[in-house]
């Protein structure tokens, strides 16, 4: 499987695709910031030659025009694939229904891209495309904001060994062990903003591809789980790893602090 098969956009000669070639005439009667291309299976190729800005009028025109036929919002996730197809290598290590995930994520963002908005089109959909899949999936920081509670239940099994421990079945318990933990680390100045999300993220990409728990910090630290956050907070993994080691570091002076006092 991959994007383009999940979208039916993989074969230029298939039944659907003729349609929109069949319709593309018409299209650039309706529009003259279409360009002079006679046939719709030669527009990748002019827009490859094309200077950016001539590329951005071209989608917000598809996207205009999907507003009254909405075959041109398959053109344009046509046009897009081979964006879609790199967003979708990037995370491919997430879920094996990485393909289905992102072409879903593609078609929203196309419908949902404001027709007015012409500039950096390409750009923008295939950004959200990355983050709303990533979301999706239980990673990254829009996915923390989205379900703060699954993200603390997240680290809290990842940090048992630092977590003064609470009856197995009481979540809701351990949720709030970890917020207080997690503030007391920032209140004190010992665990930064940044490295608090940095642990977040962290423990959900570990969560997602089953990271061993008794290697690299509970998992955290293992070579395939900080590759995964990278991008995310722009950080090679070796950087990663040093703020995450310095973080966890915290939070355990934090809890054992937390265990004196109680």
């Amino acid at each position: 499987m991959s994007v383009a098969k999940c979208l039916g956009v993989d074969d230029i000669n298939a039944p659907n695709m003729r349609e929109l070639r069949a319709e593309w005439p018409q299209w650039r009667q309706v529009s003259n910031e279409l360009p002079d291309v006679a046939d719709l299976k030669d527009l990748p190729r002019w827009m490859q030659d094309a200077e950016p800005t001539r590329r951005d009028q071209v989608l917000a025109a598809l996207r205009r025009i999907a507003e009254g036929d909405r075959r041109a919002y398959v053109a344009l996730a046509w046009l897009l694939m081979p964006g879609a197809a790199r967003v979708a290598g990037r995370i491919s290590r997430l879920a094996e229904e990485i393909d289905a995930v992102v072409a879903g994520q593609l078609w929203v963002q196309i419908c949902e891209h404001d027709p007015a908005d012409d500039r950096y089109v390409a750009k923008k959909i295939l950004d959200r495309v990355y983050r709303e899949s990533m979301a999706e999936l239980g990673v990254g920081d829009l996915a923390k904001r989205r379900d703060e509670a699954w993200a603390m239940t997240v680290l809290v099994d990842a940090f048992d060994e630092s977590i003064p421990a609470g009856p197995a079945d009481d979540e809701v318990a351990g949720r709030k062990v970890l917020a207080d933990l997690l503030q007391r680390g920032i209140d004190s100045g010992k665990l930064a903003q940044g490295d608090r999300d940095l642990l977040l993220d962290l423990a959900h990409a570990a969560e997602q591809i089953d990271a061993p728990g008794r290697r690299g910090r509970g998992g955290l630290m293992t070579p395939s789980v900080t590759q995964l956050v990278e991008e995310v907070h722009g950080m090679s993994s070796r950087s990663i790893r040093r703020h995450a080691a310095g973080a966890i570091k915290a939070m355990r002076e934090e809890a054992e602090r937390g265990h004196l006092a109680m």
